[in-house]
């Protein structure tokens, strides 16, 4: 799913505005975003992680809006979410709070709920050489998804 919400966010990689958003529970899901993205098959996937459950996930799981730092899987952990684990047993980890990212927030609270994981992946909304896809129109063109949430609504292209 695409996320499009207000403005896209330049500088420091702070992902949720302009975000693919997809369960990390399934391994072969990197080579699908990859794939969709136009990216080699060896370019890793990130997590986006609740803040307060990411020490219980990672470690050190300190928060990292910005996901400036690989964060260690902790045991049981990498078995859960494989798409989002690198080789090495890491990841770069992007947590969010209520404040700093509501509407994340509250849509992984919403798949914690339903399926015991505090986390999804997270890529950027772009396609290869190009830039974050402005609105729902450019992100419904490109085709890589069969759904974008956008100011409110759930959209699912044809």
């Amino acid at each position: 799913m695409i996320v499009l919400s207000g403005r896209a966010e330049l500088g420091p990689r702070a992902l949720g505005h302009r975000s693919i958003l997809a369960p990390a529970t399934d391994a072969s899901m990197k080579k699908v975003l990859n794939r969709i993205k136009d990216r080699e098959d060896y370019r890793p996937v990130a997590p986006v992680c609740l803040e307060h459950r990411a020490p219980e996930v990672f470690s050190p799981g300190t928060p990292d809006p910005y996901m400036i730092f690989d964060h260690g899987t902790r045991p049981g952990w990498a078995d859960k979410v494989p798409a989002i684990v690198h080789l090495d047993g890491t990841a770069r980890l992007q947590t969010v709070n209520e404040r700093q990212s509501p509407l994340v927030h509250r849509l992984l609270t919403a798949y914690e709920r339903l399926s015991g994981i505090p986390l999804l992946c997270n890529t950027s909304a772009n396609h290869k050489g190009r830039g974050f896809f402005p609105d729902v129109a450019s992100a419904a063109a490109w085709g890589g998804v069969g759904a974008i949430w956008s100011d409110g609504r759930l959209y699912q292209p044809a």
